[in-house]
């Protein structure tokens, strides 16, 4: 027969892969993972030091009409990329706790 030490830390083990596994498929980390993902992959597909050297190159009032220029001319991918970041960047607040329970509250 198992000593309890021994019980005791069987069923410990479970808990803590329990909750590791709840921890992993919670929807922040599934944004964070995602957001996380998607800008190094921009990082990878665009020269983010070429692109910084070029907008602080330009004058200011030009800067909006030079990164529409750049966002309408690049690649179909670096655009997917884009999109998603932008869309996990905003949607990461939705999806804390804290958010949810404020947002539900009647007026």
């Amino acid at each position: 027969m198992k000593s309890a030490n021994q019980l005791k830390r069987r069923i410990m083990r479970r808990v803590y892969y329990t909750f590791g596994i709840r921890v992993a498929t919670h929807a922040t980390t599934m944004h964070l993972a995602v957001l996380v993902g998607s800008v190094y992959a921009l990082g990878y597909f665009v020269h983010v030091a070429a692109v910084y050297r070029n907008v602080t190159s330009i004058p200011l009032s030009d800067a909006a009409g030079y990164l529409a220029n750049a966002v309408l001319h690049t690649e179909g991918i670096t655009m997917v990329v884009l999109g998603a970041v932008t869309l996990a960047a905003l949607s990461l607040p939705m999806s804390l706790p804290r958010f949810k329970q404020q947002g539900m509250q009647a007026v």
